[in-house]
């Protein structure tokens, strides 16, 4: 025989400390304030119009829900055994169902984070998500940053920005995502959008833009606005993350795209993993900024927007540079200039199979360091449109580029390149001048 729900909420009510062997079924909505302890291996199971609200505590319980369901309040503190899928969902604190989505994303990052035996996986369901605070994803023990691991994804493919999951960032200040520390931690398969806005003109004008007036066209986002932040703060402890995969996505409309080590102060950034990722309008898709940063690899790398600077690395944080593997990239669009990266110390970039076309230059690398630079197409716009462009530089013989195309499209006009570089098996639809 069915007990009704309002005599189980008696029973809980009654008896907070009191455990039951049975499967507990919530078909409509009740409240608790207190402390409710289910037993080990219990399902916790919600039928189509179960909600529970309130200030208490659910402890155990495995969680039987549909994704789509809104199943929580976000005054609740969840310590679930589990849940019956593999994936605690968004939508279960109420995201997408309000105006500002930020309190019920980061209610349940905090969920994960906060009950890590029991739970990694945080799927945010397909559908469009405007929050207007950072989502933070960060453990803090005894004032200090420790290890905090999430697999948080949703259900887009990298290079569809509409119709998937859509995290859509309102603020124009700080950053849409930051991870502190993190320790094995996975994004994927959801698209992140800002309100940064690539300055416009016709070619001439906007190829021309220095990297320093390359700034918000409605003049309302700062210079480090930013969509993904990797160790964003260096006030508690000097420990960077490690071990980050990041996949699958899409960032734009972001001062910088993705953004790693900006604090100034933390080390490590080390062993993270860019794998097709895309860059919407931004100032920089992709930055770097500490000599830590070791075996990171950014592999397939796609921009169709207008961005001044597709990767910089050397500018932010420490304006150090790390070790960067850079493999395979399509750059089309209206990106200005494909590099800038100043590297000194120990560690160099390497850069293989990149495509790129309506480019203004490849931009610069400065470093002591073996750097080469591979199998990559170069296309530039033709000089009588944006008027004559020095298309490289470096300040060192040590950088080599090899097997690689430079190319005014079906034009054999001349190439102005500067610096010292080695260029091995190349070829030039003009001739090259220094």
């Amino acid at each position: 025989m069915k007990i009704s729900l309002f005599f189980f909420a008696l029973i809980f009510l009654s008896y907070p400390n009191k455990t039951f062997s049975q499967d507990i079924f919530i078909n409509k909505d009740t409240t608790i304030n207190n402390t409710w302890n289910i037993p080990s291996g219990a399902i916790l199971k919600f039928g189509s119009k179960g909600h529970i609200t309130g200030k208490g505590t659910i402890k155990g319980g495995i969680i039987d829900a549909a994704l789509g369901q809104w199943i929580f309040d976000t005054n609740l503190t969840l310590q679930p055994e589990g849940t019956y899928g593999t994936a605690f969902s968004a939508k279960w604190f109420g995201a997408g169902r309000v105006k500002d989505n930020s309190v019920a994303l980061q209610k349940g990052i905090n969920t994960i984070l906060d009950n890590k035996e029991a739970l990694r996986d945080f799927i945010i369901p397909k559908g469009v998500y405007d929050f207007s605070k950072p989502l933070i994803i960060a453990s803090i023990y005894k004032g200090e940053y420790v290890g905090a691991t999430i697999h948080l994804y949703g259900e887009t493919s990298f290079w569809d920005c509409c119709n998937g999951t859509t995290l859509r960032y309102t603020s124009t200040d700080d950053y849409a995502i930051g991870l502190q520390v993190n320790k094995g931690t996975e994004i994927n398969n959801i698209s992140i959008t800002g309100q940064f806005k690539s300055p416009a003109g016709n070619d001439l004008t906007y190829y021309n833009i220095p990297f320093d007036k390359y700034n918000d066209a409605n003049g309302k986002c700062g210079l480090m606005y930013a969509g993904i932040v990797i160790d964003y703060d260096g006030s508690k402890n000097q420990s960077g993350s490690t071990g980050i995969k990041i996949h699958d996505i899409s960032v734009g409309n972001f001062g910088i795209d993705y953004l790693v080590s900006p604090n100034g102060k933390t080390f490590n950034a080390d062993i993270l993993i860019f794998e097709n990722i895309r860059c919407g309008d931004a100032r920089v898709g992709f930055a770097g900024g500490q000599a830590q940063e070791k075996g990171n690899v950014i592999r397939g790398i796609y921009s169709w927007g207008s961005v001044h600077t597709l990767i910089c690395i050397g500018r932010y944080g420490k304006a150090q540079a790390g070790h960067y593997i850079i493999d395979g990239g399509n750059v089309a669009g209206k990106c200005i200039r494909l590099f800038e990266i100043s590297q000194s110390g120990w560690f160099a970039s390497s850069i293989a199979n990149i495509f790129s076309e309506s480019i203004a230059t490849i931009g610069s690398i400065t470093t002591q360091l073996p750097t080469s630079i591979s199998n990559c197409t170069f296309d530039f716009v033709f000089p009588e449109v944006i008027g004559k462009q020095n298309l490289f530089y470096t300040n060192s013989e040590k950088t080599k580029f090899s097997n690689c195309i430079f190319r005014y499209y079906g034009s054999n006009q001349e190439m102005k390149f500067s610096g010292s570089a080695i260029y091995d098996n190349c070829m030039f639809s003009g001739t090259m001048i220094k």
